[in-house]
């Protein structure tokens, strides 16, 4: 008789105690009725200042299938999403967020795309939930890290998806300090589709994602996938002096040909104030590639584990 092939899904949690009954209920309701397969559920509780350990470890102790990986700290979502993904053992993981804005029925339809031979099947949202705001800044950041990385990213990709045991392999074997998971799944290269979904409102509860957040993660994302801020500096400071030796040679020919001397104390403040605004803009490009050389250097683990329950 042939093995049922496993299944993990990993959820990073953090102050979610008011979503994880139904969460759970939703989950074992879902895998109970696909027999096909075999689940373990991963839960990352990553610095919850609230119940959600004690009720993790309360339905874990009903059901071994629920595994439980708490960090010392919150590491951040991504950094949550790789620690579970290195407790995997799956034939394939399911990576979703603990909100329930993501239709858990969308599992079979993933699983059915990797039956079929694709390694990387991920959600893209048709319709979203979220203020006007976060839906054009949503749509503004895929926009503007496609231009910088030669359209790397899928439009609208959610991260919820499925991805195979050679992808997660592949991505736990890299050492990096400040993953950026959605573009290093598909930097991986492997065969993959996106099914479209509705995204729903959050089940309840406040979003822990605000704007700073995303805004984080939108700048690692670009810095982390292109060099083509670094390669902006290279073209600014080639413009600015083209520039400057145009308007040397101008007020040269102002000079010989008319008897003008350039203008006095206020051009020249003018330009050194511009020309520092531009030095600083520059500056703050390169020291983002330098903070993330420095996180490199460091080489600290990207997570801390604290506790594990029904895990080996």
């Amino acid at each position: 008789m042939t093995s049922k092939k496993l299944i993990s899904i990993v959820i990073p949690i953090y102050n979610e105690e008011l979503v994880i009954p139904e969460l759970i209920k939703q989950l074992t309701k879902f895998i109970d009725k696909n027999k096909s397969y075999d689940f373990e559920i991963i839960f990352v509780e990553h610095g919850s200042v609230d119940n959600s350990f004690i009720l993790l470890h309360k339905y874990s102790k009903k059901d071994q299938r629920l595994k439980i990986l708490q960090l010392s700290k919150n590491f951040g979502c991504d950094g949550g999403i790789a620690a579970g993904m290195r407790f995997a053992t799956g034939n394939a993981s399911i990576i979703m967020m603990a909100d329930l804005q993501e239709p858990i029925e969308l599992i079979s339809e993933f699983i059915k795309k990797w039956e079929n031979g694709y390694e990387i099947v991920y959600g893209v949202v048709k319709k979203r939930t979220a203020s006007f705001f976060r839906n054009i800044s949503s749509v503004l950041f895929y926009k503007i890290i496609n231009l910088f990385t030669g359209n790397m990213f899928p439009e609208n990709a959610s991260d919820f998806r499925l991805i195979d045991k050679k992808v997660y392999d592949t991505i736990n074997q890299m050492g990096e300090q400040n993953k950026y998971l959605r573009g290093l799944i598909m930097w991986t290269g492997f065969k993959h589709i996106g099914i479209p979904f509705n995204r729903a409102k959050r089940f309840t509860g406040k979003s822990k994602a605000n704007f700073i957040t995303v805004l984080k993660v939108a700048v690692n994302g670009i810095f982390s996938f292109s060099y083509l801020p670094l390669r902006f500096v290279t073209v600014l400071g080639i413009g600015i002096t083209i520039v400057s030796f145009l308007m040397i040679l101008f007020y040269l020919y102002l000079f010989i040909v008319h008897g003008r001397e350039a203008p006095g104390a206020i051009t020249i403040i003018l330009l050194t104030l511009s020309l520092f605004g531009i030095l600083f803009f520059v500056l703050g490009i390169i020291s983002e590639y330098l903070i993330r050389i420095y996180d490199e250097v460091k080489n600290r683990p990207t997570y801390v584990v604290k506790n594990k329950i029904n895990l080996n």
